[in-house]
């Protein structure tokens, strides 16, 4: 469950980054207010979040697909958990099929977290600074419901497209290195089709309680489509 957790707890706010080199203090500043913003957001959804009310429900996947997961660079993602030669080696709708199932899994990290901090809303926790690996990383705080309160780390990167986050963690664990290992033997034994359908069956366990019609509009596609084959 600790584990589970700390995969989970700080894998939400994937929207960040600039270039690590040479950034300036002022838009390390601005990132900070930008990510200070979005924290603020993420717990009035916290606040307000219910499953019977069909509006909630889609503003926070809006806040998700509109605001988060643009900034999620999956592809980053998939290579450093099954490493890049073994990435490669795969066709594109191999590929596209790994990032698909990649985004929902954060989709749903995304709702757990939520789950775990509506008492206790998250919080950054100082500015943004950079590693000795030259990421950018900014600590966040929160207090779930079983555990004390802990902070974690996004780490942040430049993308084509501005901002991605490319790992979270937690003390000295990251999620690219707790889950490398169960990714790469997933892939090993049972191929792309076995690696997606385990992500996949998390994901429809954990959704199954939105699998209903008055939400099978408001809920992603990729989402909706779990629930037609559960």
């Amino acid at each position: 469950m600790i584990i589970r957790l700390i995969c989970s707890n700080f894998f939400m706010l994937a929207a960040l980054v600039f270039s690590p080199s040479g950034l300036g203090a002022t838009i390390k500043s601005d990132l900070r207010v930008e990510l200070g913003e979005m924290v603020a957001v993420f717990n009035e959804h916290a606040q307000t979040l219910d499953i019977d009310d069909v509006g909630s429900v889609q503003a926070f996947n809006g806040f998700i697909d509109q605001i988060l997961s643009k900034h999620w660079d999956a592809e980053h993602m998939a290579i450093h958990l099954l490493t890049d030669a073994k990435y490669q080696s795969l066709s594109a709708d191999e590929q596209l099929k790994i990032r698909q199932s990649l985004e929902t899994t954060f989709h749903r990290y995304v709702y757990e977290i939520l789950q775990e901090y509506r008492g206790a809303p998250l919080a950054l926790v100082g500015g943004v600074f950079q590693s000795k690996k030259g990421n950018l990383r900014i600590k966040i705080r929160g207090k779930p419901r079983i555990l004390p309160a802990l902070t974690g780390e996004l780490y942040l990167a430049n993308s084509a497209d501005g901002w991605a986050i490319i790992d979270a963690g937690y003390a000295n664990f990251t999620y690219i290195s707790l889950k490398r290992r169960a990714y790469q033997r997933k892939l090993r034994r049972t191929g792309v089709d076995g690696l997606t359908g385990w992500l996949d069956k998390k994901n429809r366990r954990f959704f199954a309680d939105y699998c209903v019609p008055h939400l099978d509009l408001v809920m992603p596609v990729r989402i909706s489509d779990l629930c037609e084959v559960g």
